[in-house]
């Protein structure tokens, strides 16, 4: 067997460079697959729970919601790391959510509150909130970035309140407490989402600017958490549909009275 030469060698080390260089070419052009498939699972979490919601398994389908809603900030996350954000990318992570956070609850609380009670009823008021959680997703894909509030409360925000109201109770459904409490939930939660007034984004939170009376709430909602998953679930889904329309009650008392000026003004 005869050795390659030393020409020959560097013809295979020049190769493989080639190889090695062309190889992070195509994971560079194709990097955009990389947070479109973060979006496909949550599409696909929001359709398991209406699957499962269709089949009464409820504490399933607010596993697979939770899951959604993790995802669901994950891929704007994946997508600047990656620069790789473009506008098919915004438009399919939309349609994403209406199906994750507007379809999958309206379905669970229909099964959960209306079906056997209240039918036709139930479908007016879970399809005001999944029109509701459309429009909330069509006026952010128009309006300027706000990075410290929202204009309304935000869709996975929404979608939290509702599994987390069915999640204390998965088995109770079918009575006319069940219906008469899905039907303030939809409107109230469907009424927010379409209205001005301003959420703080949790993603601009940072603990070192927590007061201490507040960080004792949050220690005690963690806690609450850790010790009755359920009730700290609705705790907190309540707390954070509720901060906006305190703080716009409370911008609109004189400073005297506790006043004082809304998130991101």
């Amino acid at each position: 067997m005869v050795a390659p030469g030393c020409g020959d060698v560097m013809k295979m080390k020049l190769e493989r460079k080639m190889n090695r260089q062309e190889l992070r070419e195509l994971l560079y052009r194709r990097r955009y697959v990389v947070p479109n498939a973060v979006t496909v699972g949550n599409m696909f979490c929001g359709f398991l729970a209406i699957m499962y919601a269709s089949a009464d398994r409820f504490d399933k389908a607010v596993v697979a919601v939770l899951i959604a809603i993790l995802l669901d900030g994950l891929d704007g996350r994946v997508a600047r790391r990656l620069n790789a954000t473009s506008k098919f990318g915004i438009e399919f992570d939309s349609f994403s959510d209406v199906v994750s956070f507007g379809l999958a609850p309206a379905v669970m609380m229909y099964h959960w509150a209306f079906r056997s009670v209240a039918d036709e009823f139930g479908v007016l008021v879970t399809f005001f909130y999944a029109l509701c959680a459309a429009s909330r997703l069509a006026r952010f894909n128009i309006s300027a970035e706000n990075l410290k509030s929202f204009s309304g409360l935000p869709t996975p925000g929404a979608a939290v309140f509702v599994v987390a109201v069915i999640n204390a109770a998965p088995y109770q459904q079918g009575s006319y407490v069940a219906a008469l409490v899905g039907a303030v939930t939809m409107i109230t939660i469907g009424y927010l989402m379409v209205s001005t007034i301003e959420f703080f984004s949790i993603k601009q939170f940072k603990l070192a600017g927590v007061k201490f009376r507040a960080r004792i709430l949050l220690g005690l909602l963690i806690a609450l958490m850790w010790y009755h998953p359920k009730l700290g679930l609705l705790v907190l889904a309540a707390a954070y549909a509720g901060s906006g329309p305190y703080l716009n009650a409370r911008a609109r008392l004189p400073v005297w009275l506790g006043g004082k000026a809304l998130v991101g003004r």
